[in-house]
């Protein structure tokens, strides 16, 4: 199955359109900061109903940037697999919708999770996403680990060495000059002891990892 998702807000109806008119759908979703009903929403769900099908409103945070990545994340990752057939579907994402910040969180969600994004304004255009390229593919097995271990929190070297068991101390050790050289990875002496977090750019690979594997 092919799902059309469309960022959208009141007004935003011939964006919609233009998207449904070029690219192929069986269904299409639209994400909001905010339910509401107004001419455009109307004019879209008759549309849709002349064909049969009704019009999937899902509601994403709206209190920051960064939280609504994550929320339009969460909408992508749950739209990019139907647990009742047991299959994944395909996802195009137009990003035309909607306030300019959340245009860029979906942009920013796509990159995430490697899924195909559009701009559709007066004309439809491709945007760089690399279909099917998440963020997971861009790092190895134990960088994702590690920055899964860190995601949250500080920790002494020795304790991050530990938490990777069982890979060997080598790897471990290896692994964060990796992160470091980076850029995703700062430490720092405190009390004796080197202690280890992410920085601001370390955790959003973080963050996007973690989206990456529930698609």
């Amino acid at each position: 199955m092919r799902t059309l998702v469309s960022t959208f807000t009141e007004g935003d109806d011939d964006k919609v359109l233009l998207a449904m008119r070029h690219l192929p759908y069986d269904g299409l979703v639209l994400l909001v900061v905010e339910d509401f009903e107004g001419p455009s929403l109307n004019r879209i769900r008759k549309l849709e109903g002349l064909s049969g099908h009704t019009v999937d409103i899902r509601t994403v945070e709206a209190d920051g940037f960064m939280p609504m990545v994550d929320s339009i994340s969460e909408e992508l990752s749950a739209l990019s697999f139907d647990k009742l057939k047991g299959s994944r579907n395909e996802i195009l994402l137009n990003i035309s919708g909607g306030s300019k910040i959340m245009g860029d969180a979906a942009l920013l969600a796509a990159f995430r999770l490697g899924i195909e994004a559009y701009h559709c304004d007066e004309v439809v255009i491709k945007l760089p996403v690399l279909k099917g390229a998440t963020a997971k593919d861009r790092f190895t097995e134990l960088q994702v680990r590690l920055m899964g271990i860190l995601a949250d929190e500080e920790m002494p070297l020795g304790e991050v060495i530990k938490s990777m068991q069982p890979n060997n101390k080598a790897s471990a050790e290896r692994t964060i000059r990796e992160l470091k050289k980076q850029g995703l990875l700062k430490s720092r002496a405190k009390d004796g002891k080197v202690l280890l977090t992410l920085s601001i750019e370390g955790r959003e690979v973080a963050r996007a990892t973690r989206f990456s594997r529930r698609t």
